[in-house]
């Protein structure tokens, strides 16, 4: 379990940053922004990162859609951006620009006229603060994608045109300064100083600047990065960003001609490790903490751009999680709980797990919805939604109304023993202690061949409290229960078939869901194994068996 990371407190910065803030919106405060700029950057950062030219095509055109919200337009969008009847990320995706890679991707001279169109009525609507265009991140991502695409968009515009991109720059890296580091925190506070060192390196600013820049890198590094690799908001999605973000920054540093700081390096050579630990057999990502497939070629390139060469590691004590692997069948499970101060995206899936067999996804977590849809959102992140136990109709962890998580299991037990191939986890958490008086354990064994996954779930505590042990398949898995209710039959796309058998409870299936990105639901269905606990421990013990080879074997 992850005890490293505590909540942060209210700090001078956090203090000054609240009392700034309520000056943002005057015109007295768009003047303190203003300053000298060069006609041009010293250095270009590259940018690795694929584009999609569907997309550029599809801006070109003047239809703008991101993460499932679009929005058309036959002028510059920036009126639409501020109306916050649009969805909060759909405004922060088109006033970070990272869209421009889509219109690189689709090239010609009208891509080039619409990014410089787009970019130009942006600098002009935004010559005051505004929210969300002036989030930290949000103006790291748009600087970064302003100064990477330099070269392709701007540097042939005319001069009246790179002046205006300049000037706002500096004006955006200004206020950078005043609101690091208070204004957002974990994997966003990192893409913001991304921002910061990319703007330092490239205009240049003051040397006091980026070193100011790259010590406070560092010690977010530090605090971020767990021993074992994972980042401390626990979401292979942020695993993701946060890697790609620090071969940006190498980039940067390098074009610059900067010394290259250690600590740079060795963060990317562990995050890029728990990011592989993260894939299942198909290549993409995990459902775990706000996290859905993502994109299997940009996961492929980050780690080819990471140039990291460690395996997958087969625990992660700190994070909080551990990967079964025998035969084809891989298990990934979570054994942690989430960070005080950093669970706007957490999950209460403590104890759940996820299955493959070679590429075929088997058992899964339902995934992650979009930012603004907020019932979906909740939805998605409750214990229900996770392949574990659930008592009572309660959540594991207590997601507050605000996002943020409550009551959670303060001690997570992870025992694990590997002996000729065969693993063992034994688990438990005390998050239903507290509101029900019952701790929940649970044990996982893989058999050397991969064939044979038992788990066992124990509720110790009072009895007379429902429970529910949930197993969520993939859509593309065919399920057909038995009659006797007591064994479900599953058919992988791969044509292997298992057999998921639980000894006591009720089982049956139920609809579900399954979200490979956050605005593709996908129907599916759910094994439910239901009962009441009684007397002082309830122990059910299920398994998941391949069922060609089940018959001949002797299984206990």
């Amino acid at each position: 379990m992850n005890r490293r990371y505590s909540a942060p407190t209210l700090t001078w910065p956090a203090l000054r940053y609240r009392i700034l803030r309520t000056t943002f919106p005057t015109p007295l405060y768009a003047l303190t922004l203003a300053g000298s700029i060069r006609d041009a950057p010293s250095v270009v950062p590259p940018d690795p990162w694929p584009g999609d030219p569907l997309r550029g095509d599809a801006i070109r055109a003047g239809r703008y859609e991101f993460a499932g919200h679009s929005v058309t337009s036959a002028s510059p969008p920036w009126v639409a951006a501020d109306d916050d009847t649009h969805p909060s990320h759909w405004r922060r995706a088109l006033n970070e620009f990272a869209w421009l890679r889509d219109l690189r991707a689709l090239g010609g001279n009208e891509a080039r006229q619409v990014a410089r169109l787009l970019t130009l009525g942006w600098i002009e609507h935004h010559r005051q603060w505004s929210w969300p265009a002036w989030r930290a991140d949000t103006i790291a991502l748009r600087i970064v994608a302003w100064l990477t695409h330099y070269d392709v968009f701007f540097a042939s515009a005319d001069d009246s045109f790179r002046r205006s991109l300049m000037t706002s720059i500096g004006r955006q890296i200004r206020h950078l300064i005043r609101i690091l580091p208070a204004e957002v925190d974990g994997a966003a506070r990192i893409t913001a100083l991304k921002g910061l060192i990319c703007g330092a390196v490239s205009l240049p600013c003051p040397n006091v600047v980026e070193d100011n820049a790259i010590a406070l890198l560092k010690r977010e590094l530090t605090r971020q990065i767990f021993p074992d690799g994972g980042h401390v908001e626990r979401s292979p999605a942020l695993q993701l960003r946060v890697l790609c973000d620090l071969i940006d920054i190498r980039a940067t540093l390098n074009v610059g001609r900067r010394e290259l700081p250690e600590f740079l390096q060795h963060a990317i050579d562990r995050l890029a490790p728990m990011l592989r630990f993260f894939r299942h057999g198909d290549r993409a990502l995990a459902h775990f903490n706000g996290s859905n497939e993502g994109n299997v070629r940009l996961i492929d390139l980050a780690l080819s751009q990471a140039d990291a060469r460690g395996r997958a590691p087969r625990s992660a004590p700190h994070t909080g999680f551990e990967r079964l692997s025998a035969g084809r069948m891989l298990v990934l499970v979570d054994t942690g709980s989430a960070a005080p101060g950093l669970d706007q995206t957490a999950c209460a899936g403590t104890l759940s797990f996820e299955a493959s067999v070679g590429r075929d996804r088997l058992i899964v977590n339902c995934g992650a919805a979009t930012e603004g849809d907020s019932q979906w959102q909740k939805a998605c992140r409750t214990t229900a939604a996770h392949s574990t136990a659930q008592l009572d109709n309660r959540n594991s962890s207590e997601i507050r109304d605000d996002g943020a998580i409550g009551r959670r299991p303060s001690i997570i037990l992870c025992n694990r023993e590997d002996e000729d191939g065969n693993s063992l986890l034994s688990m438990s958490h005390d998050g239903y202690l507290a509101p029900l008086s019952i701790i929940h354990k649970r044990q996982l064994y893989l058999t050397a061949d991969g064939e044979d996954l038992r788990g066992e779930d124990i509720f110790t505590g009072p009895a007379g409290h429902p429970f529910t042990i949930r197993f969520h398949l993939h859509p593309r898995v065919q399920a057909s229960l038995s009659k006797d209710s007591h064994q479900t039959l599953l058919r992988l796309p791969g044509g292997s078939g298992w057999r998921l058998r639980a000894e006591i409870g009720h089982m049956r299936l139920e609809e579900s869901i399954y979200l490979e990105a956050p605005n593709r639901p996908r129907r599916s269905q759910q094994v439910v194994v239901d009962g009441e606990t009684e007397n002082e421990t309830t122990t059910v013990n299920w398994e998941l068996q391949r069922h060609d080879q089940s018959s001949s074997r002797d299984r206990k």
